[in-house]
């Protein structure tokens, strides 16, 4: 399975835990500092979207959550500390959380 991380500089604290307690074996990160991240398209083959939210703008905010929404992908938003994220992949497996 594959997820993205969008947002955050220092992302390899969360891509562990998304391979290790998640049980994804990519992840994609776009750190949302460049130009052209606004405008990206969603990988196929993504599961899950992981967004850190002090680290991003509202337009790359809109365009990744519009793009799953239309994909039915589900979304966990965080600010930078992995216990939250942690606990929100806890959530969403359980079905709680979208």
């Amino acid at each position: 399975m594959k997820a993205l991380i969008v947002g955050a500089d220092r992302i390899e604290p969360i891509r562990q835990e998304l391979e290790q307690h998640a049980h994804f074996t990519k992840t994609e990160h776009w750190s949302g500092r460049k130009v052209g991240d606004e405008k990206r398209t969603i990988p196929t083959g993504t599961r899950l979207i992981v967004v850190i939210c002090d680290r991003i703008n509202h337009k790359l905010l809109r365009n990744v959550r519009e793009q799953a929404r239309r994909q039915d992908l589900p979304m966990v938003y965080a600010h930078h500390s992995l216990l939250e994220v942690r606990e929100k992949l806890a959530n969403l497996q359980l079905g709680v959380a979208h």
